[in-house]
């Protein structure tokens, strides 16, 4: 796949490492020549100096060839139109937006937007399950009871898409706690089946 990542920035570095390390063809945006030198220099991946919402600067990233489009800049109205942007060149591709101020959640919720993320939340593995296969995270540890308790979330061509909790291979002993649907639903009924991005909380002993 062909992922475009607007902003360098802490979240935005893992996840160009992650998506290369799967393989992936990578290219960063930014208007910032030391971010853009720095990232040349520590992974080597191609980028492009310039400001994501203008269009030739899209074009030059081959945005009309790109899977996804990530807008991962600190400015919020940059993200806005970087994203309708890229689909108005690429109505094919998916983007990712994240929102620094929640006030301006609601601005998101429409059809230029294919996943938003709260930037307070976990970015780097939300954003990865959406477009890897599925991410299996660690949220807390039980030092008294020797539990942990975990997330795996479904991405888009995940494996587990259309099978039951049961059909889906856990450590030993894992007891599943609750399936959380991509819009917030929360099920105990295991027999459903799995579709993109739900999540399923589960408990597993520490030495699994």
């Amino acid at each position: 796949m062909y992922i475009i990542i607007s902003g360098i920035n802490r979240v935005s570095y893992q996840l160009g490492e992650n998506f290369i390390a799967q393989g992936n063809e990578v290219t960063f945006i930014d208007s910032n020549q030391h971010n853009v030198s720095f990232i040349e220099e520590n992974l080597g991946f191609l980028t492009i100096l310039g400001n994501s919402y203008n269009k030739q600067t899209l074009l030059e990233s081959g945005i009309d060839r790109a899977n996804y489009f990530i807008a991962a800049q600190s400015e919020d109205e940059n993200n806005l139109v970087s994203c309708q942007l890229s689909k108005f060149i690429n109505p094919d591709i998916k983007t990712i937006s994240i929102i620094n101020s929640k006030k301006n959640r609601e601005i998101f919720l429409n059809e230029d937007f294919d996943f938003v993320i709260d930037n307070d939340e976990i970015l780097s593995n939300s954003i990865n399950a959406f477009i890897s296969d599925y991410s299996n995270l660690s949220i807390f540890i039980d030092n008294d009871n020797f539990t942990e308790i975990r997330i795996i979330t479904a991405g888009l061509d995940s494996e587990i898409i259309g099978k039951s909790v049961s059909e889906i291979k856990l450590p030993n002993n894992s007891k599943v706690i609750a399936i959380v649907s991509s819009s917030g639903n929360i099920s105990h009924n295991f027999s459903n089946t799995i579709n993109s991005l739900d999540k399923i909380i589960y408990q597993v002993p520490i030495n699994n």
